[in-house]
């Protein structure tokens, strides 16, 4: 079993050719129409084939005029990319980096006769997009942050446009050409980046709190809320605007086409697939702007060649389908973070057309001067990626281990075995389990029995007589009955005692009943910011000792711990704190040095002969007289 070869990526000579974009028909026809509304006859633009629903004007609500289509000498073809001849734009086509985000102007601008006008994508608002109502969507206007949007976003967007589109260090001159791979831990509540040289091995954690302390979760910099804005004018932050979104990571694995913003038509809409790429497009423009910044001596004369690796929930690694729905968001996410313009939820419905195209591309025909090959974004399972770490410490040990990690939404757990083969790591995933059993969901448990325990305290209160005088006001005094809280935590936290407890006897019953462990100790690693909470680690060590009675010889669980990596700059992360970015900088490694991860599909039950005894040889017969 070798090693997993990559294709030869086919590299561009002169990396100082700046790549082109072609507008797609929607775009031209939002662009033409805004001529038309301006009543410039100085230009036409051209959308041959179907044409899109002619929009009505933002302020009166009627139809604009219909689009004029220019004679067939002028006409531009707008055509789906084919998935067999994927090649650059032509040059003489229009700059795709040149700066096209959503504005609005005020005043109505003058040219001179005959000169071109300067066309815009359209806003939100000028397409009649509104958000969708549904509570699931944790869709909401937000107001508290307008006013630091407003204060220091600006300076933000601007060197956004400057800087943070770059890939490299050097301006084309280069000697040397480096594997650099960025580990993107997308998660339910928080996500977090490391990014490691595979050949220096060195693996630096992204501050997100040092470039911005708005950008990171309270308490630790490395940890950036997987939450984004979306302002009425179409611009999008990681800071604040008009409407938030958050819980990403669910939808996207619940129905990564749903709508989020739609019109009242039905023509156009916002998906979450568009919203979870605009995202991670700026959070990799910002860390790979913090990494050649902080690097860049070590890089100038190195040309990188860029890997990402995005983590996956360990029950979906045999999901290929969804596993193809997060390499290509990573792949267009990659993409839009290299435009040298404001990120735009235009160019995002652009490009994710294109990595849908580009994802099952021949080698020779990707353009490796805008796109990463797609055997450079991989999808890994977490769990897997929690303790690559531990497999390449001193502390590593072959054999079968239980991870538990308990995030803000999921508790997910899983059994896995980790072994060697030719020098390679070879993880096998036994069996997995994922509920949503997280910490937020406790937190959301507990208001609801209060809420239920409130009501039925006020609806006794509300019983007096009504000859009699009013009570006074320690009458109506809210008390909180503790026990029906612990109550409702005993009800949870037995689901959750439940979900562990089904993968370890499935585990000893059919996955690996002849392990070692079983007449010893069952190493366990405690993951996530949940797994800090003495009730999560509670019932861990309580089924335990459930199982200590039930089996004889096994000895319960074993609590192990991740070590914090002598190879990872994090200056300012404590020991204890480093399982929080276990699995950013175990997909910071590149594919082949992580080695072999074996899905749980591909590994088959072991079925235990049961031992039969004829009970005729333990007694005498008459032929034996």
């Amino acid at each position: 079993m070798g090693k997993n070869k990559k294709k030869q990526i086919k590299r561009a000579s002169d990396h100082s050719i700046k790549k082109t974009h072609e507008p797609t028909a929607m775009e031209l026809a939002f662009r033409n129409a805004e001529v038309q509304r301006k009543k410039d006859d100085t230009a036409t633009e051209v959308i041959q084939g179907n044409k899109p629903p002619i929009p009505k004007h933002p302020e009166t609500s009627k139809p604009l005029e219909s689009i004029k289509v220019a004679s067939q000498s002028n006409t531009t073809s707008v055509k789906p990319v084919s998935a067999k001849s994927v090649s650059a734009p032509s040059p003489a086509s229009s700059n795709k980096n040149a700066p096209i985000a959503p504005q609005l102007t005020q005043k109505k601008a003058t040219m001179p006769k005959g000169a071109s006008p300067v066309l815009k994508n359209p806003t939100p608002v000028e397409m009649g997009l509104k958000p969708v109502p549904d509570k699931t969507l944790v869709l909401e206007n937000v107001y508290t942050h307008i006013e630091d949007a407003k204060s220091g976003q600006g300076k933000n967007l601007k060197q956004e446009i400057s800087s943070t589109w770059k890939t490299q260090v050097h301006t084309g001159n280069y000697k040397d050409e480096s594997d650099i791979v960025i580990g993107f831990d997308f998660g339910t509540s928080s996500s977090k980046v490391i990014i490691q040289d595979s050949i220096l091995k060195i693996a630096y954690a992204i501050p997100f709190g040092q470039l911005d302390k708005r950008l990171a979760c309270s308490g630790n910099n490395y940890l950036i809320p997987t939450k984004i804005f979306i302002n009425e004018d179409g611009s999008i932050s990681l800071c604040g605007g008009d409407h938030s979104y958050e819980h990403l990571k669910n939808h996207l694995m619940d129905d990564p086409d749903r709508d989020i913003f739609k019109a009242t038509n039905n023509s156009l809409s916002i998906t979450v697939s568009e919203i979870a790429i605009a995202y991670m497009a700026k959070v990799i423009r910002l860390a790979r702007d913090w990494f050649l910044k902080h690097t860049k001596k070590i890089y100038e004369k190195t040309h990188i060649h860029w890997h990402i690796n995005l983590g996956i929930p360990s029950k979906d690694y045999d999901d290929l389908k969804r596993q193809k729905v997060f390499q290509t968001i990573a792949m267009a996410a990659w993409r839009v973070s290299s435009l040298n313009s404001k990120i735009n939820l235009t160019d995002v419905k652009n490009i994710l057309h294109e990595a849908s195209e580009y994802i099952n591309t021949d080698a020779n025909n990707i353009n490796a001067e805008e796109w990463l090959h797609p055997d450079y974004v991989s999808t890994h399972p977490e769990v897997i990626m929690e303790v690559v770490g531990y497999a390449k410490s001193p502390l590593r040990a072959n054999g079968l281990y239980l991870l538990v990690d308990i995030g803000a939404t999921t508790l997910d757990a899983a059994t896995f075995r980790i072994n060697s083969h030719d020098g390679e790591d070879v993880f096998a995933l036994l069996e997995t389990n994922v509920e949503k059993l997280g910490a937020l969901r406790l937190h959301s448990q507990r208001i609801e029995t209060m809420k239920n325990s409130m009501q039925q305290f006020l609806q006794q209160k509300n019983i007096i007589n009504p000859i009699d005088p009013l009570p006074s006001c320690a009458y109506y005094e809210v008390k909180i009955d503790k026990e029906e809280v612990t109550k409702g935590d005993e009800n949870f936290l037995q689901q959750c005692s439940k979900t562990i407890g089904e993968v370890v006897k499935k585990t000893k019953k059919d996955r690996d009943p002849h392990s070692s462990v079983w007449e010893d100790e069952l190493p366990v690693f405690i993951c996530g910011g949940g797994g800090r909470l003495p009730v999560y680690r509670k019932i861990i060590n309580e089924l335990g000792l459930r199982f200590k009675k039930r089996w004889s010889y096994f000895k319960g669980f074993t609590i192990k711990e991740i070590p914090k990596p002598e190879q990872l700059d994090a200056p300012d992360l404590p020991p204890n704190e480093y399982d929080r970015l276990a699995v950013a900088y175990g997909l910071s490694f590149t594919s082949d040095e992580i080695g072999e991860v074996i899905p749980k599909s591909k590994i088959n039950n072991i079925i235990q002969q049961k031992v039969v005894s004829n009970i005729d040889d333990k007694y005498v017969t008459k032929d034996m007289c």
